[in-house]
Formats: structure tokens, sequence, C-alpha cells
């Protein structure tokens, strides 16, 4: 086919290695006419009747378009925060449907490998095309960059992975940021409306606890897990979700917390999810502009901020940004250096209280020269 289609690292994990001669799996010989086969079923589904939502998203309005109640139901509360009342026209339609409520089966498939992972990402590209495919949880996101058109399926709105109604459309929102001169880093971000930190590193450094925390303190919300960013000359951090993820057994250390929507089983390797909006509405916010990276740690008896090269963010903030990128840009790593480069960078010690992290975060900013 034309384009390319390659087996990806599965998703919320390691890197699994592949072959570099592994065979591609089989697809349309056209990507053009995949994406109107896909499109043509979401026509079909659309048949059950549509539901739509408004959101502004980095100063821009995305419009979602449902068929069938049962999408939006999984996917919106990650957005709710954003929700726009304006009446301008989007600058990205995203239509959804699930084969199990809409009674349409599928789109157009690729013939895939058996002995994949479950996670594995194929992804096939010809610009202004892209298509991404996971057979082993029955989900396909596409983007057409000219029509500022996407679409995302599933096999079942209700058996979704758990990360998924807590990022919804993660891999359509890398493409279209991108398309946009933004990036999507995996971070959380904390701040007031004249500015705030971004929290960078590996799963398990402490970014959730010190966001979650933050929301019983003055501080305002615009991500857990992943934040849009727009580089330098004039950093700015953008909220995409309102979402927040723990490890099943931490949920107890924050007990201002709402309850979780979904309730993680350590077993499976799953995490709780929250909605921040449920409980602290007026804690969420569109974004601010980028004072300063943080890269939290474990360590100590009190929260306390250290001097970090921008070296240092650097490792903790590209590896797990790239490896969650379907595919990342070979440009991807200098701008995030960039960035790194144009903001203060420090390491973040947070131990003891873990309700003293917020006012070490709030001490910080009104230190910073504005």
């Amino acid at each position: 086919m034309a384009g390319r289609m390659l087996p990806r690292a599965p998703e919320g994990g390691s890197a699994t290695p592949h072959a570099a001669a592994a065979p591609a799996p089989q697809a349309p010989a056209s990507l053009r006419r995949w994406v109107e086969g896909i499109e043509g079923t979401f026509d079909l589904a659309a048949g059950v009747g549509l539901a739509t939502r408004r959101l502004r998203l980095a100063g821009e309005v995305v419009q979602l378009r449902a068929a069938g109640p049962a999408m939006l139901e999984q996917l919106w509360p990650a957005f709710a925060h954003l929700e726009d009342a304006s009446g301008a026209e989007p600058a990205l339609t995203v239509n959804l449907w699930d084969s199990e409520s809409s009674g349409v089966a599928h789109p157009p498939l690729p013939r895939t490998d058996a002995n994949e992972p479950r996670g594995a990402v194929y992804y096939a590209a010809e610009p202004p095309l892209q298509v991404a495919y996971q057979p082993g949880h029955s989900l396909m996101s596409a983007f057409d960059a000219e029509s500022a058109s996407a679409w995302f399926w599933c096999a079942s709105a209700a058996n979704l992975p758990f990360w998924e109604p807590a990022a919804p459309i993660r891999q359509i929102m890398h493409w279209w940021l991108t398309d946009r001169g933004l990036m999507l880093l995996h971070g959380a971000a904390v701040g007031t409306p004249a500015g705030g930190v971004l929290l960078v590193g590996r799963g398990g450094s402490g970014k959730s606890t010190c966001a979650l925390a933050s929301l019983a303190s003055d501080l305002l919300f615009a991500g857990d897990d992943y934040v849009a960013a727009r580089p330098a000359p004039d950093p700015w951090v953008y909220s995409l979700y309102s979402s927040g993820k723990l490890e099943p057994d931490h949920a107890r250390l924050l007990p201002h917390l709402p309850r979780p929507r979904f309730h993680g089983d350590e077993a499976a390797d799953e995490k709780s999810v929250f909605y921040v909006q449920d409980r602290f509405p007026g804690h969420t916010c569109e974004g601010f502009a980028l004072r300063a990276v943080l890269v939290p740690r474990v360590a100590g008896a009190k929260p306390r901020v250290l001097p970090l090269e921008p070296g240092g963010a650097f490792r903790a903030l590209a590896p797990s940004t790239l490896l969650q990128l379907h595919p990342a840009r070979p440009e991807a790593m200098a701008e995030m250096a960039r960035l790194l480069q144009s903001v203060p960078t420090f390491a973040f010690e947070v131990g003891g209280d873990i309700y003293e992290i917020p006012k070490a975060i709030e001490r910080l900013l009104n230190e910073l020269p504005t």
C-alpha cells in the first residue's frame, strides 16, 4: 500500500522489540480508499441518530459527533471542563462510534499478526491521512488533516480499556496538535491564572500525586497525565483532560478526591480513574503560561525544590512521551529540548506530608520572575 504500516509499542507499557524486517499487515491498497471506508461505516452507524458536544481546546473549537449516546457517555467526562458554547466554526470534527451499540459491523480492518502483543499499534500514513489500529483492543483512529476530520471506532463503548475514557482520542489529539505546531506531552500541570508548572517523569515518580494533591489548595488543575504545550518563545500549557489516574491503593492518601468512576484492579495493571470536574469544577482551567518544569521524586522529610539542569528534565520527559506517540516525529526531541531550555527546571522532592506539596509549588510560583 502507499504510505506505511508499522507495528508500534504496546499501550501503557514498555516498548516491545520488533524485528526491523517484520512484515507489515495487509491493508487496503489505497489509504484514501481505506479512510473512505472508515467514513462510510460511521455514516451507516449514524443512522441510529447523532449526539454532539463541543469543547475549546488550545484556543480552538473541537466538535465531537457520536453515533448514538454510548460513546459520549464514556468519553465526554474527561472533556467536560472544556465545554464550549460559542457557536464558532470547529477547527476539528471527530466522529465516534462503536459496533455494539450502533449495530454496524467494524470498519475495514487490515490483516494483522495474531502473535502481536495485546497493546500493539499499527500505523499508516499518506499525507494528509493517518490511521492507527490496535487489534488487541479493537480500537481505530483516523485523521484527515485536509478536511479537519477524524474518526474513532471501537468494538464496544462499554468495554473500553480504562485509559481510553481517561484520555480520550489521544492518538487523534497528537496528530491534530502536531499539525498546529503544538506538542502532546506526558506530564501533569497545575498553576494559577498567571502561570503554572509542568510536572514530568516516568510512571510512579509522583506526577499524579502532586497534581491531585493540589486540588486541596488554590492551584488550578490543567492535567494529570497528558497536556498539550506550545513551545518557546512564549511557552504555554493547555489542558486536555480533567481525569486523574492513581494506583488503587494510593487513592486513600488523598481523601479529598471524588469517588473513582473506574475502580482499578492492580492485579490487571489497572489504575483507578477520577474526574476532577465531579467535585472541583472551579479548579479546572483551559491552561496557563508555563513558568517552570518540575521533576518529582519521592524523597526527603518535606517537599523541597532544587535546581536541575534542563538535561535532567529532558531525561524525565522525553522517553515516556516518545514511547506513547504514534509516530514520534523526528523533530519531537528537539522541540522538547527547546521547551525545557526556555523555562527554569527543578528537581522536586515530595516526601512527607502530601498536602505540603501544593504549598511548595505556590511558593515557587511566587518567587519566579514574571
